[in-house]
């Protein structure tokens, strides 16, 4: 495994427009919990029935991880008052195949205002730059036509479809698989006024 290089202990806070991506709490487990209750939240994911000691779980989880120096989620947390509403990064991670899977989740009066999309770009472009991974993927239902658009405007391209590949609250489901090779999101890039000019 690369060791990862001159890493802190718990990821950088990135400002968003009205929000920021900042590193999950032990006392954001509240509001976690109450979107994450929200059916219309977890209907089209592979999130079981939530219960607050599992969020509590998830959130020692991601601290653990990131203290580690392995990638891990973000919260998502608005400006004004700094309250939880999402959270955003790397469900998994491999060092060895320089690999890392997005998973993101919102709480639902905050969907389609283009929130999730502003943390996608920011979660990759830092975690890109930081020459860890080359590869992120993301499993996403066929029926979750928001999270398929969403990685779509993203970059990401539909690899394939997995039958049967998650059991969802006691039924399985067919999943797409969504990738993002680092090659290909740099080529995307803009190039900046100052590189041009070299």
């Amino acid at each position: 495994m690369r060791p990862m290089p001159d890493k802190p202990q718990y990821p950088p806070t990135i400002e968003l427009d009205g929000a920021r991506l900042r590193p999950l709490r032990v006392a954001d487990a509240g509001a976690l919990y109450a979107y994450l209750r929200d059916p219309v939240v977890t209907e089209l994911t592979s999130y079981p029935v939530v219960s607050a000691p599992m969020v509590e779980v998830m959130i020692e989880r991601s601290l653990g991880r990131w203290a580690a120096g392995e990638l891990s989620k973000w919260g998502i947390a608005l400006q004004r008052d700094d309250q939880l509403i999402g959270t955003c990064g790397f469900s998994e991670w491999s060092g060895v195949h320089r690999w890392a899977e997005l998973a993101f989740d919102l709480a639902q009066p905050h969907w389609g205002k283009g929130l999730m999309r502003q943390a996608v770009a920011a979660v990759l472009q830092w975690t890109f730059r930081q020459d860890q991974v080359d590869r992120v993927h993301a499993f996403v239902r066929i029926d979750n036509r928001r999270s398929e658009r969403l990685l779509q405007r993203s970059g990401f391209v539909r690899e394939g479809c997995l039958k049967s590949f998650r059991v969802c609250r006691g039924q399985p489901h067919d999943f797409y698989i969504y990738g993002l090779l680092r090659s290909d999101w740099a080529a995307a890039q803009p190039v900046r006024a100052d590189e041009s000019r070299r």
